[in-house]
């Protein structure tokens, strides 16, 4: 059996970036993004996580243990717009 490859993360945060995990698809990683909301405390109210290629992202030691982040420079895959309830997706 072969092994599943995660080609997308979903990574988010308002003051500091958060990953909720990864998919295989990029409809995968919209889906996982939906369901991890996050409602910002200033007024743009609630947002959806970006979406990044695995290649785009690196693994930074912390004393909390590893977490996914990033690279620098890099630009997410897909971005959203919320609007009430409907996630509007910009592909970059």
């Amino acid at each position: 059996m072969m092994a599943k490859q995660n080609n997308y993360y979903v990574i988010g945060g308002q003051y500091q970036h958060y990953c909720y995990g990864s998919a295989p698809t990029l409809i995968g990683a919209k889906r996982m993004a939906r369901r991890h909301m996050e409602y910002w405390d200033n007024w743009q109210g609630w947002h959806a996580p970006s979406i990044y290629r695995a290649e785009d992202v690196v693994v930074v030691d912390t004393p909390r243990g590893e977490i996914r982040i990033p690279a620098d420079g890099s630009t997410p895959v897909a971005t959203a717009t919320v609007v009430g309830d409907n996630i509007c997706w910009e592909a970059e």
